[in-house]
């Protein structure tokens, strides 16, 4: 332990280098433009614009900082290299997989293609139990980062169960460049002089080395990073969906990095292929679990027999003022029953200055009725679940531009 507090020091100064390359601010930079695209995503679904581009970068640029020091230590403490992972392969395979489906270029099946062709093929060459630890302290941190801020970045959707019901719900969205500090491996003879001795057991994930270990030296190396997720809510409100996610890929984390240090201590081809195939496996089944909770599941946003139910309420609006919130359902506007959003809109024009609001209040299970002031412009200010005759605007099981294409001219030569 008194090794691991005299390391901080220096995982602090890569941590920090790290922050400054260039490199990182390119990646806050991509992440700024993919948040973007979910404010655009959210004016032209339903033609607001209540959010902040500065404010969700900043919320990313924080939490990314927070994820990147702790992946840092984690790096460390499990003596993870990338020496010997062949990371640019790594990156090869995730954007070929990219082509194929968005959702796979999560490291974990890029990780695994690389680890089944290295140990059945013998290409590329790569320490298998590093490289699906690498994999594995990711989504450790990517399961704390959901968990602490997935639920901020929200658009509300209308989609298609597979119940069949036109539901209510929110796409979550949020992404994090991370600045992350690694480790090389290098022989003393590059670096003469002292060094800081570590304990015996360290590190925990061994590394494929024959010969004298005590002639190689573990080097600190900045590295940059950009973690994202993406799920639905729509049996959960977001705060209980990312609470479920953030369980089930810290599960998925935890089994993924005991096998990599289980396998890297008995160096046999054979348990090799328990990370392996475990890392793209493992992560399609939580894939499915989140996904089967959420399309089979009791939807929470689903148009009452009476009234309008609240999907969303916009900032600064008349229904944040009256401190509406998602679920909460509208029976009555001055003293009109509402069941449509054009009926709430009349009832709410009758009076200038005034406006009495009769609802269920979903958090406190019982009716209330408040009367407040309100401009002569002023708009309600609530997206509400869909209507009978509202239509999807969200499909899932998106395809990747590959498949697209294929698909495309699959259809024009059909034609022809």
């Amino acid at each position: 332990m008194i090794a691991f507090l005299k390391i901080i020091p220096f995982i602090l100064e890569g941590f920090i280098a790290s922050v400054f390359q260039p490199l990182f601010w390119v990646v806050v930079m991509m992440v700024a433009f993919l948040n973007l695209k979910q404010l655009r995503l959210k004016e032209t679904l339903f033609g607001i614009k209540d959010e902040s581009l500065l404010f969700y970068t900043a919320l990313s640029f924080f939490y990314g900082l927070v994820g990147g020091f702790l992946g840092s230590f984690l790096m460390v403490l499990f003596g993870v290299s990338i020496t010997a992972i062949g990371i640019g392969y790594l990156w090869i395979v995730a954007m070929l997989l990219l082509l194929v489906h968005p959702r796979f270029l999560c490291f974990s099946y890029a990780g695994g293609i690389i680890s089944l062709s290295s140990l059945l093929f013998g290409f590329p060459k790569v320490d298998v139990p590093q490289l699906m630890g690498l994999v594995a302290i990711l989504h450790m941190v990517e399961s704390l980062l959901i968990l602490t801020s997935g639920h901020i970045s929200t658009i509300p959707i209308y989609i298609r169960n597979d119940r069949g019901e036109l539901v209510g719900g929110y796409s979550l969205q949020m992404y994090w460049p991370i600045p992350i500090v690694a480790l090389l491996i290098m022989s003393k003879n590059i670096f003469p002089g002292e060094w800081l001795n570590m304990p015996d057991w360290w590190p925990l994930i061994k590394p494929d080395i024959t010969g004298n270990l005590d002639n190689i030296l573990y080097v600190l190396y900045p590295v940059i990073a950009a973690l994202g997720y993406g799920d639905l809510a729509l049996a959960h409100s977001p705060k209980k969906k990312v609470q479920k996610a953030a369980l089930n890929l810290a599960v998925y984390s935890l089994i993924l990095l005991f096998l990599c240090v289980v396998v890297s201590h008995f160096r046999t081809p054979v348990l090799y292929l328990l990370p392996a195939l475990f890392g793209p496996i493992g992560h399609e089944v939580v894939v499915f679990i989140g996904q089967r909770q959420e399309l089979k599941g009791e939807p929470i946003f689903l148009n009452p027999p009476e009234g309008i139910m609240i999907l969303e309420v916009l900032k600064g609006s008349f229904a944040e003022k009256l401190g509406l919130s998602p679920r909460d359902v509208i029976l009555k506007v001055n003293d009109v029953p509402v069941n449509t959003m054009n009926e709430l809109q009349e009832a709410f024009d009758i009076n200038p200055w005034w406006a009495t609001v009769e609802y269920f209040k979903d958090a406190e299970k019982k009716t209330r009725v408040d009367t407040i002031k309100k401009k002569i412009d002023d708009s309600f200010g609530i997206i509400p679940v869909p209507g009978p005759w509202d239509q999807p605007n969200i499909f899932i099981n998106q395809k990747g531009f590959l498949v697209r294409k294929l698909q495309r001219l699959r259809e024009v030569l059909m034609k022809k």
